[in-house]
């Protein structure tokens, strides 16, 4: 299996940071939920106790029972109306004598009768029907929405003219539905008591259902959530590991405002420290290294020199011969070794001074004036080499109005920005015209920045990261360790430098110091203006003595 592959695996698998998250999610959504189904489970049960029971279905059936007998009885009243209406004698008087004027009158009558009574049972209309006679029909129409009718017929076959009786009666229709409606409440009462243990069991399987569906949701929400906390938790933890295993350059994103990207940021600034911490320590050591190697080499080289150059002077004097040849020889190997002699010795000095480097001694110290008072004290005239014909370049500064007080120890700090300002000038000696160096002190958040940069050829970017290491060096005729001392002292000043591009064009140095005291809210940097060729400008301050 591919690494990959088992990368992906390790990430699609529950850790127990997820699990633990899970777990609460379901507990906190399981345990209501289960508490609401036991409660519903009991209070249906006791509804069902309650409202649906044997009385209440005995009751229930006692008024459908009413309601038969009461439609019965309403059935046997009709029959009975019937009965009355079609065997009245006097009808069948009238009509066996053919008076249809009386026989129409007696049933009008009737109905007129039967019309004023209070009773669930009227008559509604009578038909007459003979052979060889017209049909005589009395009444009124029956309406469907509000009634029912029942029609009940009577024959009469009694001599020579039989004729049959239609008696129609109606009662309202609200009673046969309120015994409609009875026998459905009935019956669904009916289905209630049978079906009791069904619907309690429907109505768990349901609920039950739901609450699977609540802890699925539930799980789902939570493992989603999870995910995106502890994927960034994991992010954290295989990054603390690469720290732990040395690898330093880690750098966690945070791009959000929450307590996780707090401890984010936290942890790329404690990365950011440890490294700085680390990489100012390993210089350290280097440079401890390389000052025991200056040292020893001062020392070897040193003793030497004077017996060298006194040895080549008295063979020089003690010379008395008359070969000219061999005169003008010795001469030049005199001046050959005396030269290479003051080199040695220059060299020398500059390994015991690089070798002697005191620990910084640091002091509250306004930058500002501080600064203005170093480039008062420096000739770049001075800084260029003896042969060097061309004008040399003008120092500038550009301080602000307000201060900007640092911890630093003076002579170690004048040192560095000597070491910076001879650099910018030596590289500025080359070019046909005179250049301009610029020593620029301004605030950045909580640290003040000392900058040093000109308008020369600037320092190519491969050699940026290597021009603070001892005996790197681009001159003809450098050590490399002006850059290498000018580091070291700030480090012990607990600052940062480093090597960019300068606005101007050529290199730009910048030390970083943490500040002790804030400058005021209202500040603004001097404008520069152009010093003499050979002179600093140094904001009009008086040049010490």
């Amino acid at each position: 299996m591919s690494p990959g592959r088992t990368r992906a695996g390790a990430r699609r698998r529950i850790s127990r940071f997820e699990a633990r998250i899970l777990g609460a999610l379901v507990a906190v959504a399981l345990v209501p939920l289960v508490a609401a189904l036991l409660l519903g489970d009991a209070v249906l049960r006791d509804a069902y106790d309650v409202g649906v029971n044997p009385r209440i279905e005995a009751q229930l059936e006692d008024a459908l029972d009413l309601y038969r007998r009461h439609l019965l009885a309403i059935r046997v009243d009709a029959e009975h109306l019937a009965d009355a209406v079609a065997f009245d004698h006097r009808l069948v008087e009238a009509l066996r004598s053919g008076d249809d004027a009386r026989a129409r009158r007696l049933l009008e009558a009737r109905l007129e009768a039967e019309a004023d009574e209070e009773r669930a049972l009227h008559l509604a209309s009578v038909s007459i029907t003979r052979r060889d006679r017209p049909e005589l029909r009395v009444g009124r129409a029956v309406d469907p929405g509000e009634e029912r009718a029942l029609t009940l017929e009577r024959t009469l076959d009694e001599g020579e003219a039989p004729f049959a009786v239609e008696v129609v009666v109606v009662t309202p229709s609200a009673m046969f539905e309120r015994h409609e409606r009875a026998g459905e409440v009935a019956e669904i009462y009916r289905r209630l008591r049978t079906g009791a243990s069904y619907v309690s069991s429907s109505f768990l399987l349901a609920y039950s259902l739901l609450l699977l569906v609540v802890i699925g949701a539930a799980l789902f929400v939570g493992l989603t959530v999870s995910r995106r906390l502890t994927r960034r938790v994991a992010l954290l933890e295989d990054a603390a590991r690469r720290v732990g295993a040395g690898d330093l350059t880690v750098e966690l994103p945070a791009d959000r405002d929450d307590e996780v990207d707090a401890l984010v940021r936290a942890f790329n600034a404690m990365v950011r420290d440890i490294r700085t911490s680390r990489d100012r320590i390993e210089y350290l050591q280097r440079m401890a290294a390389w000052q025991e190697m200056a040292r020893r080499l001062a020392h070897e080289i040193k003793n030497p020199l004077t017996p060298i150059q006194l040895a080549v002077q008295e063979l020089h004097e003690r010379y008395d011969g008359d070969d000219p040849r061999f005169a003008r020889q010795l001469e030049l190997v005199r001046a050959i070794v005396e030269e290479e002699v003051r080199t040695l010795r220059r060299l020398v000095s500059e390994f015991s001074d690089f070798a002697r480097l005191p620990v910084p001694e640091l002091e509250e110290v306004d930058l500002v004036p501080f600064t203005r008072d170093a480039c008062a004290g420096f000739e770049p005239a001075a800084m260029l080499p003896s042969d060097q014909s061309l004008p040399a370049p003008t120092l500038h500064t550009e301080l602000p109005e307000g201060p900007i007080v640092v911890g630093l120890d003076r002579d170690l700090l004048r040192k560095a920005l000597d070491n910076l300002v001879r650099n910018a000038v030596q590289a500025l000696a080359a070019r046909a015209r005179p250049g301009r160096v610029i020593v620029a002190v301004r605030a950045e958040g909580e640290h003040a920045v000392l900058e040093v940069r000109d308008d020369g050829p600037g320092i190519a970017a491969s050699e940026r990261e290597h021009v603070f290491d001892a005996y790197f060096t681009t001159k003809s005729e450098g050590t490399g360790l002006g850059l290498a001392i000018t580091k070291k002292i700030v480090l012990e000043h607990d600052g940062a430098i480093e090597c960019g591009a300068a606005k101007e064009g050529g290199a730009a140095f910048r030390i970083r110091l943490r500040i002790v005291q804030r400058p005021p809210a209202r500040s603004r940097a001097s404008a520069p203006s152009p010093a003499r060729s050979g002179e600093p400008d140094v904001a009009s301050a008086p040049k010490p003595s």
